[in-house]
């Protein structure tokens, strides 16, 4: 995979062709105006001010990171948002290394990640007993596998895609149906994909909303993630003190700060430059704009000359995954009570529950999150964050008894109501990525777009970097 040290050497060697085209600095007057400071955006940022380009940076929230967040606030800073990173994140890393910001070898901490307990229905049903247990749907060859296995050792052993870039080929566009239909091709039944597709949903709300080609683009990139692990022996990492340090200590670097508390309401782009409007009344001129916003969000943006055809349907209609994450705090380890794990697998509105290790030891547990995606998500955003966070904490002790009395809910992010993301990553729905995927990342006269959405060969916070690299070189090329 390319990383950042590539992309700069190869920017070096093009024409510079951006740049002031006056001598004239008007206010609030930039070569590119950069929205979003998110990594993408940032990337985007960093690289093009690398070469020369007076970049100026605006964010509607009061802080750089995007759908990157570190928590502070709750013991071992665990993220709410941007969670890890493979050692395949070749950029990542590569940032974190030249702004000197430490990483984690989170490798220790994975075999307690892995070990989970399967909640159905609040009964908890051990490992031994599952084969033979009546919930079980599994052919009899398969039954000793827990539902998260299931369906992934399925999508890996079959998958025809090869390469990273094989879920954009053409020639796989018959693949751009449900996943449900392949899945059920290759004898999965109904109950089969409820459970092990449909429960704790990681793409899409359900099998049937997501395309096929998406979801084994995802299998064909976690394979060669598999790879480099493999090969380094490195599970993976994250950033000491937070994950938010990396876009913090990019932001750091640009020559003018960035601005906070900038809703972008409309961007006018005529044949000489832009204009961005933003909701408190600030005029924004460039030569051009990179807008790495979420398309839940710059599907509120009036754009003039409009978007038509695919680039309109696809603002319009690209969907983006619910996820609620609800961080618990334990008073006690009410796990080495009943002796379970403290992460849980469930079919309820708990989703799914994972232990924070990050302290002094991988066995010490600083804090609890509780992942809800998919139709639970769904229904726990039409409740108040009190509310939500009691019926979780109320679902997990239902379920351990040992923790009643045990958790104090110390943070709460709904990201589908947070109103500069309306939702995590993006999904492709079944017929969108053979139609819409190329044109994301098709210019609109002097507007440009990045953002994990756009990108080809990764996902994550890597594709978030690997966009803002690929728009630089758009521009630099311009």
């Amino acid at each position: 995979m390319p990383n950042r040290r590539t992309v700069i050497q190869g920017m070096a060697s093009m024409p510079f062709l951006l740049g002031a085209t006056s001598t004239t600095r008007l206010l609030n007057r930039s070569s590119v105006l950069v929205i979003g400071a998110g990594l993408s955006g940032l990337n985007a940022a960093t690289l093009l001010e690398g070469q020369g380009v007076d970049v100026r940076v605006i964010e509607g929230r009061q802080r750089t990171g995007g759908r990157v967040h570190s928590l502070a606030e709750v013991p071992g800073n665990p993220e709410t948002g941007g969670t890890g990173a493979s050692p395949a994140y070749a950029r990542w890393i590569d940032i974190a290394k030249t702004h000197d910001v430490a990483l984690t070898d989170i490798t220790p901490i994975l075999p307690y990640l892995f070990k989970r307990e399967l909640v159905l229905g609040d009964e908890v049903i051990p490992a031994a007993t599952w084969p033979t247990h009546p919930r079980n749907p599994f052919p009899s060859n398969s039954r000793a596998l827990m539902p998260w296995q299931y369906a992934s050792r399925t999508i890996h052993q079959d998958n025809p895609l090869k390469t990273l870039d094989a879920w954009q080929d053409p020639a796989n566009a018959s693949l751009d149906s449900p996943i449900h239909d392949w899945l059920a091709r290759r004898g999965m039944t109904d109950p089969m994909i409820d459970l092990a597709y449909d429960t704790n949903p990681t793409l899409g709300h359900s099998a049937y909303g997501v395309s096929a080609l998406m979801v084994l683009g995802d299998a064909a990139l976690s394979a060669a993630n598999r790879r480099v692990v493999e090969s380094s022996h490195v599970g993976g990492y994250r950033v000491t003190g937070g994950n938010q340090r990396i876009p913090e200590a990019m932001a750091a670097t640009l020559k003018h700060e960035v601005e906070f508390g900038k809703d972008v309401i409309g961007i006018r782009s005529t044949a000489t430059g832009v204009e961005t409007h933003c909701a408190d009344g600030t005029l924004y001129r460039s030569d051009h704009v990179v807008s790495s916003m979420p398309l839940t969000v710059l599907r509120r943006v009036r754009i003039d000359p409009l978007l038509a055809g695919l680039q309109a349907e696809l603002v319009k209609t690209l969907a983006y995954q619910h996820l609620t994450l609800v961080h618990l705090v334990a008073r006690s380890p009410f796990w080495e009570k009943d002796g379970l794990s403290p992460n849980m697998f469930t079919d309820g509105i708990a989703g799914m529950v994972l232990a924070q290790r990050r302290g002094k030891s991988p066995a010490e547990v600083t804090s609890l999150t509780a992942f809800i995606s998919g139709v639970p998500a769904i229904w726990l955003d039409q409740l108040s964050e009190p509310e939500a966070n009691a019926r979780v904490v109320s679902a997990i002790e239902r379920i351990r008894p040992s923790a009643r009395g045990q958790l104090e809910a110390v943070a709460y992010k709904s990201w589908s109501r947070d109103p500069f993301a309306g939702g995590t990553w993006a999904f492709w729905q079944p017929g969108q990525v053979s139609r819409l995927a190329a044109p994301a990342r098709l210019p609109h006269g002097r507007i440009h777009f990045c953002g994990e959405h756009t990108a080809l060969l990764a996902r994550g916070m890597e594709g978030a970097l690997e966009s803002g690299e690929r728009v630089a070189m758009e521009l630099l090329n311009a």
